[in-house]
């Protein structure tokens, strides 16, 4: 019976042991079967590795769990998708383990530092110019830029010999300054400038344009003063000098009409250019000639002197047609007949004079009005004919209009009015009556056209504006840029 007694008293011992260890486990985990679990540490609120903590979450696969087994947040407050990379955790459990339950934390999470980020470095501002500083030779129409790189321009001045600003303007965003107006050749000009960026930056730059080893002017016909032409007037540019580059010479030419209408120019000589579009201009065009000739080197190192700009309307388109069959001129203003007058051309003679020979035939052809006089002194001697000779003269001419460069007009003839609309006698000139004279005078004018046929000569496309005698196609080929 003592024996008993002494034996169930061990039993209770040892159920009591057994009761306090199995108390232990299960304020460690609540399957003691779960050797390992799996913490998340939010970004911030992270322990410090290797650290053991109260307050750390520790996550078995069930949920959250804190350290006394009751649930709990996370350090941060809240557990969350977007948290870093969980850190593993390794717990083991023993029925005589002293730690059960303890946390052994072995990762380096990238989130968990503190160190701040640094701040990005700022470059110091800089001033780019161009042309460079010391340039020469620089063309006077290329716009002068500056620029700001890594900042804002605050002031930019640029100057003349003289000291005068040169006009600019700033880019909305101030890091872009350029020039508006065009330079002079073989002048000097320096740029100040300053930019602020992370600092101020200032710079001072200077340079000097080209000089030409000549200039050449262009000069227009019709002339600026002239405000409406004839519908068959060309338009024409005469250099002062011939321009060694044609081509260079031409693409500084523009021919602006409204209505649009296609044209092309001719090279009449070294220094003139001719320019007509295929039939005569169509009444109420208006037309803008430019010669863009500044800075433009124009071969040999010679440039443009300065650019010019014409500008002309046409107006009523008026023809006059002469038939030596018929002796008479019929005159259209706008395709409607509106006089018809007779007339005495040159006589069907010639002479010859030092081995040149004399015609006094009127040419036929498409001649165009160029000048007019109320009063003209013509002379024989102009053309090769002595006034001494029997058919020379020397006169003073009433009511003039000139259409031929050889010296061929319409004018008044009060002494062969017997003979106009019968035969011809004059010289070459078209002889009409007075007081028809006085009309046509006034009616017409620069680029107004005259049309002659049935003789038998024909008029040199060169003689004055002979222009509407060369043939479409051949006036293409006149151009140095076909």
């Amino acid at each position: 019976m003592v024996h008993s007694r002494v034996i169930r008293s061990r039993l209770m011992a040892l159920g009591a042991v057994a009761s306090i260890v199995l108390s232990a486990c299960s304020a460690g985990s609540p399957t003691a079967s779960a050797p390992t679990v799996t913490t998340r540490v939010t970004v911030g609120a992270s322990p410090q590795v290797g650290s053991t903590s109260a307050q750390a979450a520790v996550t078995p696969r069930g949920g959250s769990t804190s350290a006394s087994g009751s649930a709990s947040p996370s350090a941060s407050g809240s557990s969350s998708a977007k948290t870093a990379p969980s850190a593993v955790t390794s717990a083991s459990s023993s029925s005589g383990s002293s730690n059960l339950g303890s946390t052994h934390t072995s990762t380096t999470n990238p989130g968990t530092s503190t160190t701040k980020a640094a701040a990005p470095t700022i470059a110091p501002a800089s001033i780019v110019t161009e042309p460079r500083d010391g340039a020469t030779n620089v063309s006077p129409i290329v716009p002068v830029v500056v620029r700001a790189e890594n900042g804002k321009l605050t002031e930019v001045a640029m100057t003349n010999p003289e000291g005068r600003e040169v006009a600019g303007k700033l880019s909305p965003d101030q890091t872009k300054w350029t020039s508006t107006e065009v330079l002079g050749y073989g002048r000097g000009y320096k740029i100040t400038a300053t930019a602020n960026g992370s600092d101020e930056q200032r710079i001072d730059s200077a340079f000097t344009t080209l000089k030409p080893r000549q200039t050449i002017f262009p000069s227009f016909f019709p002339s600026p003063q002239m405000k409406t032409i004839g519908v068959g007037q060309p338009m024409v540019v005469i250099f002062d000098k011939p321009p060694v580059d044609r081509a260079a010479a031409e693409k500084t030419l523009t021919v602006t009409t409204v209505p649009a209408v296609k044209g092309a120019w001719y090279w009449w000589d070294n220094r003139t250019l001719h320019y007509r579009p295929q039939s005569y201009w169509k009444p109420g065009t208006k037309i803008t000639v430019s010669a863009n000739v500044y800075g433009v080197n124009l071969g040999g190192n010679a440039y443009g002197e300065t650019d010019r700009t014409l500008k002309v309307t046409v107006g009523p388109a008026k023809i006059a047609k002469i038939d030596d069959a018929t002796k008479k001129m019929q005159v259209y203003i706008d395709g409607k007949l509106v006089r018809t007058v007779p007339v005495s051309m040159g006589m069907d003679r010639s002479t010859v004079v030092n081995g040149k020979k004399i015609s006094f035939v009127t040419p036929s052809g498409t001649y165009v009005a160029q000048e007019k006089y109320p009063v003209k002194q013509m002379s024989s001697a102009t053309y090769g004919l002595p006034t001494s000779y029997d058919l020379g003269y020397d006169k003073a001419i009433p009511l003039a209009v000139r259409i031929s460069g050889e010296g061929i007009f319409i004018h008044s003839a009060p002494w062969s009015v017997a003979d106009q609309g019968v035969r011809n006698v004059s010289h070459g000139c078209i002889n009409i009556n007075p007081d028809a004279a006085k009309w046509f005078y006034k009616t017409f004018s620069f680029g107004d056209i005259v049309q002659v046929t049935g003789t038998s000569t024909k008029l040199a496309p060169t003689d004055g504006f002979g222009d509407w005698n060369i043939p479409w196609e051949q006036w293409q080929t006149g151009s140095a840029l076909s």
